[in-house]
């Protein structure tokens, strides 16, 4: 029985390494001539000012984070990253029993294309959206902050899914 048990485990080994099994922020489906990335700041065609450059800021610090591609300058890069951030909505969700806002939704929307230097041709081309909440308070100032670090919650998804577009291919 134990010879039996022991053949289980070593299929089951094999398998896992057969079939390309690794662990998420481990590996990489990139190519292996892909190793270095260079990131322009993104274009803003939100309507919504100069926040495109926080957006820009986050998604390189979430290809320094996760270290698997190099951030460098373009003339050193194996891939060239481009960004617009086409959309930018702020919408009151719900309201107070004296018709205030007191939840907000803000949404962006980024539209992503990867070029590969060496074969000259575009690697990735990804268009998404995401949306982020936040409570508004009586005080201005607090909810301003509220909108700002809903913002930046937003930015850093949107950076941590575009490595993982890239890199994963996930």
């Amino acid at each position: 029985m134990k010879r039996a048990h022991l053949k289980f485990w070593v299929l089951f080994a094999l398998l896992l390494s057969g079939c390309g099994y690794h662990l998420v922020g481990t590996g990489s489906s990139l190519p292996p001539h892909l190793k270095s990335l260079s990131i322009s700041v993104f274009t803003n065609g939100s309507g919504e000012p100069e926040i495109h450059r926080d957006l820009t800021t986050a998604v390189i610090d979430s290809f320094i984070t996760d270290g698997r591609v190099k951030v460098v300058r373009k003339g050193q890069a194996d891939m060239v990253m481009t960004g617009n951030l086409f959309y930018y909505d702020l919408q009151a969700v719900s309201f107070s029993s004296s018709d205030f806002a007191s939840d907000y939704l803000v949404e962006l929307g980024v539209e992503v294309e990867v070029v590969d230097q060496a074969n000259n041709k575009p690697y990735l081309k990804q268009k998404f959206k995401t949306k982020w909440d936040y409570k508004a308070t009586s005080d201005i100032i607090d909810t301003e902050s509220a909108r700002l670090a809903a913002l930046k919650e937003a930015y850093k998804e949107m950076g941590n899914r575009l490595v993982s577009l890239l890199i994963d291919q996930f």
